[in-house]
Order: C-alpha cells, then sequence, then structure tokens
C-alpha cells in the first residue's frame, strides 16, 4: 500500500517568508540561501534582496533561478534592503536573515510550532561560528523572558534578544514598523523591530539554537568584537532611537512609558566614553557631558542584571577613569580597546 502522509498532510497554519538582505557577502551567500531551500516545513518563501554588491553575488543570486525571489537596488542600507523585501513577501511570519548567516534545517519548523495570532516577534538562539568554525558560545548568553520585556527595556535600554538572524516577525508588523520608524538610518534595524515588538504583541521565543551567526571580521553587530568610532557611534545612535520609537508607539497606545533623553545601557554608555574622545561624525548623538555619562555608566554597571561581579567592577573602574583622567591617559587606555584608525 503506497504511503500517503505527505499526501494527506495539512499544510502548516503560518507560511514563512525569509528575506535575506545581502551586501558584499557572495562567499556566504549560497551558505545562506541553501540554508532556506533546505528548510523542513514546505513552501518557504525565499526573497534575496542584494543591496548593490559588487562582488559577484548577482550570478550566485541567479544561479537559483525560479527557486528564490529577488531584488537587486542600489546600496541604500539594511532598512531599505528590508523593506522592499518585506513588501514582497506573502507569507504570515518574515525572518530577516543576514547573508552571512544560516538556518539550520528546522527552523520554520519549530518557529511555527511555537507562533500564535498575539505573536509580534519570535526569538530563537542562534550558535557562533568563526567563519565555519562552530564554538560554545550561542547568542543571546542570557535568559529569554517570558513577560516585562517593555519594563525591562523602560528601566535599561535592552532586553535579552538575538541579532537579526535570530528572529521572526509578523508581516504586518515589519512593513508596519518599517514604514513609520523615525531616524532608521540605514542599518541597526533589528533594535528599532525588537524594542517596539512588545508595543504591538506577545514578544515569544525557541529556547534553543536555530541558526548560525558567523563572525569575520566585517560584521556590524558589536556581538562580533570588531570596535570603531565609527560603529560605536552608529550602534548608539540606533539603540537610543530605537528605544525612543518604542516610547513613542506605547505612548500612542496609551502603555505607560518614560523614555529619558539619555544613553541608557552600561555598555553603552562606556562606549558613548570611548565616542566622545574620537571623531564621530555620522549621526547625531544625544547630547550629554562626559560627568553625566560616567555618572549614568556607573549606576548602569552596578545595578544591570546578568553581568559577573568580576566584569561588573572592572567596567566601574574603567568607567571611573575614564571620567577623571586627562585625554592623553584616556586614549592610551581606550587604543588598547578600540581602534580609533579604522574608518
Amino acid at each position: 500500500m503506497a504511503n500517503t502522509d505527505s499526501a494527506t498532510a495539512s499544510p502548516p497554519p503560518f507560511r514563512v517568508t525569509v528575506v535575506i538582505t545581502n551586501y558584499n557577502y557572495g562567499r556566504f551567500l549560497r551558505a545562506s540561501v541553501d540554508s532556506v531551500l533546505g528548510q523542513t516545513v514546505p513552501d518557504v518563501e525565499c526573497i534575496v534582496v542584494d543591496d548593490g554588491s559588487t562582488d559577484g553575488s548577482r550570478d550566485i543570486i541567479e544561479s537559483y533561478g525560479d527557486r528564490i525571489k529577488s531584488i537587486h537596488q542600489q546600496n541604500k542600507g539594511q532598512a531599505a534592503a528590508l523593506r522592499a523585501g518585506a513588501a514582497m513577501a506573502t507569507g504570515d511570519i518574515v525572518i530577516s536573515l543576514d547573508a552571512d548567516d544560516f538556518l539550520y534545517p528546522r527552523t520554520c519548523e519549530k518557529v511555527v510550532a511555537g507562533w500564535g495570532p498575539d505573536v509580534s516577534c519570535l526569538n530563537y538562539r542562534l550558535d557562533v561560528y568563526h567563519e565555519d568554525a562552530k564554538t560554545s558560545i550561542a547568542y543571546p548568553t542570557e535568559p529569554f523572558m517570558d513577560e516585562g520585556q517593555l519594563e525591562r527595556l523602560q528601566q535599561y535600554g535592552y532586553y535579552p534578544s538575538p541579532p537579526m538572524s535570530g528572529n521572526a516577525f509578523a508581516v504586518g508588523y515589519v512593513r508596519m514598523l518599517l514604514d513609520r520608524a523615525v531616524h532608521m538610518d540605514g542599518d541597526g534595524v533589528d533594535a528599532y523591530l525588537l524594542y517596539s515588538a512588545p508595543v504591538f504583541g506577545r514578544v515569544a521565543h525557541v529556547d534553543e539554537s536555530l541558526g548560525g551567526y558567523r563572525m569575520h571580521g566585517k560584521n556590524i553587530s558589536m556581538s562580533s568584537g570588531r570596535k570603531t568610532v565609527k560603529n560605536l557611534g552608529d550602534h548608539i545612535y540606533y539603540q537610543y532611537w530605537a528605544e525612543k520609537n518604542a516610547s513613542r508607539f506605547a505612548a500612542e497606545k496609551g502603555i505607560p512609558y518614560r523614555h529619558d533623553d539619555h544613553v541608557k545601557g552600561p555598555y553603552l554608555l562606556l562606549w558613548y566614553l570611548f565616542v566622545m574622545d574620537g571623531v564621530y561624525k555620522r549621526f547625531a548623538l544625544p547630547r550629554q557631558g562626559r560627568l553625566m555619562t560616567s555618572w549614568l555608566g556607573l549606576k548602569a554597571f552596578a545595578t544591570y542584571p546578568n553581568i559577573g561581579l568580576g566584569r561588573r567592577l572592572k567596567n566601574m573602574l574603567l568607567v571611573a577613569a575614564l571620567a577623571i583622567l586627562p585625554r592623553p591617559l584616556r586614549m592610551a587606555i581606550e587604543r588598547g580597546m578600540i581602534d580609533y584608525e579604522a574608518t
């Protein structure tokens, strides 16, 4: 008797679209696309948005023929690339996959199983790879929260969440956010999507690794360890405005939320001290002095959850030193931690 399971199996209740955003990541792109085409859930839509690459990515994309959908545009940044992909998406759920990352075969299956009509965002962990070598680290390193994400964001300017490729979003939410968020100028889109998600629905999670986050020295994320004045300044700007957008949307819905008009979070405040000694001109950062930033940084490191005692004390001493030392001594310390020459 013939096996009819595949013929009679019910389609998944939610359809997934994976939007791969690519800019000059041709050496990783095929692995990323193949990981989407190899999903165990049927009918996963794969859209590749090439944001003006000059490295031969177009040939790789075109080699897939009609197995994927593609968009080729001039270089406009991550926000514009995701906006174009989300506009084309036909799924209920959108996973924005960076072209240097990849999904494990059951990612979409497990995302669909954990989804619900009230979910705006679903998080899962990403295993960290150095190029192709898997490490013992998975992001985020902190426990996921079952509730209270907006309260944590208000207090600390952050809640535990993975990089962009570790998130699935409701398609309507993605389109709305990309259309309405202000000061979304290029990259850092994951912070904007993550921080406003609790305002528009439930933030769910699958507490296991469902993909790979690849470190290769050119990552934009601060998780990569590549820190320059430009990257630090950009990250401060994106995080600040991501939270400010969340507070604006909360106010529209009558949800209590207080947005203090300064940078929050211990590491953002520490990085701001570095940026103050560098030359950063790309975006206008919040106006706050060194002493205020140092005081806020000391309080943040003293109270922020999930920081070990040794690291907490080490960073509090560093903040104190950067508050009181003259600039030549500050620069001597900072040059061992960030690259002032890189652009």
